[in-house]
């Protein structure tokens, strides 16, 4: 007989692996974490390269690279017989843009518009070059001007340079909180519309003379929630994989985004298990499934507000400490605080603790409204009829 929840248990995970719904939104959700990692690696990394045209007047003025100039703006020249020549290869679109000089001026031709970052490169080209014949034609020697313009520019000193970037917490953060959210909301409600559906077509009263209610809620909450740790460990996964691979800095100067990755998974799996029997006693008080939303709005609403509670605990502080012991948004803002580096080996610890200890209470309020709601057939039941037995 104890053996029975885990015959529940597969029936839930071979219909919910029979879903091709199910599987979709599975692989979606992992092509978007993955390019959500990915892509901004792709388009802020790399060497920018320009093909600028120039005439032999203008040519001098931007032949030579500064050495303050950045390593990843690569400039390729492109010779023109004269001003008409370059203006054309710009209109064109042959080149990104072109320097000429006319009546002694030198300017910087685009045709609708020009990188700032191109730009800049050339203006500081066509600047030193004038500043150095200037120099020349007043006596000083070309070796001292070059001398004095290319001494290094002030140095950066970082007072917190192991800080982590606020930016990159905030969004990882948001990542953990979207994902325990959606993935809590989705198999919860998938729990609480098959035991509906069950009470629905009358199936629950051939399964109870077989299969006790209490391995019934047993087997409902283990099938689903090894699907959904199963499917968190593939969007994390998918997530801190694709970092190491188009962002491997990222990972090196915020050291904490491993360990922020694997308290995750766990407090998803306390997290989970505290809240997915409140959604199995929702579909027990139900007896339609037109009835379910009016059942599950309480449970919805453990749910939606810690996750909103979340977005006012982006910067370390007091509120952001206690929302990280409060078990009902702990899952979504302890992991924040492990990013950050500002957090003790045992605070996850009693965090999880305190998790355990609510999640015993909500299974044992659970399990007396599923108990005492499941056979009930005939209507829907609120939460007072529900927790007195109903005769």
């Amino acid at each position: 007989m104890r053996g029975q929840w885990r015959i529940v248990a597969q029936r839930e995970m071979t219909e919910r692996l029979r879903d091709k719904g199910f599987i979709f939104s599975t692989l979606f959700l992992f092509l978007i974490v993955a390019a959500a990692a990915v892509l901004p690696g792709v388009f802020s990394g790399g060497t920018d390269d320009y093909d600028v045209a120039v005439t032999a007047d203008s040519k001098p003025l931007v032949a030579t690279a500064l050495p303050t100039e950045d390593s990843g703006t690569r400039i390729h020249l492109r010779d023109e017989a004269d001003v008409a020549a370059a203006e054309a290869a710009v209109r064109a679109g042959d080149v990104d843009a072109a320097v000429v000089v006319q009546g002694g001026t030198a300017s910087i031709v685009g045709d609708r518009s020009v990188s700032d970052t191109l730009s800049t490169v050339l203006r500081n080209r066509v600047s030193t070059a004038q500043t150095v014949s200037g120099f020349e034609s007043l006596g000083v020697s070309g070796t001292d001007v070059g001398r004095v313009l290319s001494l290094p520019p002030p140095a950066t000193r970082l007072l917190a340079p192991n800080a982590v970037d606020p930016i990159t917490v905030y969004l990882l953060g948001l990542a953990f909180a979207i994902i325990f959210f959606q993935i809590v909301i989705i198999f919860g409600y998938s729990i609480a519309q098959s035991v509906v559906q069950e009470k629905q077509t009358r199936v629950i009263e051939l399964l109870v003379t077989t299969v006790p209610v209490r391995q019934l809620l047993i087997g409902k909450i283990a099938g689903n929630g090894l699907l959904a740790f199963c499917q968190v460990l593939l969007l994390v996964g998918a997530g801190v994989g694709a970092l190491s691979v188009a962002q491997p800095d990222l990972l090196s100067s915020i050291p904490g985004i491993p360990s922020a990755a694997v308290w995750f998974l766990v407090f998803f799996v306390f997290g989970f298990a505290m809240l997915s029997c409140l959604w199995a006693a929702a579909g027990a008080m139900a007896s339609r499934l037109e009835d379910l939303q009016s059942t599950a709005t309480p449970v919805q609403m453990f749910v939606m507000l810690p996750f909103f509670a979340t977005f006012f605990t982006n910067d370390p502080g007091t509120l952001q400490t206690v929302l990280s012991y409060v078990p009902l948004t702990s899952p979504m803002v302890m992991p924040k605080r492990v990013v950050q580096g500002d957090v003790a080996l045992w605070e996850p610890l009693v965090s999880l603790g305190i998790i355990a200890l609510t999640a015993v209470l909500f299974v044992s309020i659970a399990r007396r409204l599923y108990e005492n709601s499941l056979l009930q057939t005939g209507r829907s039941l609120g939460l007072k009829s529900a927790w007195r037995k109903v005769a």
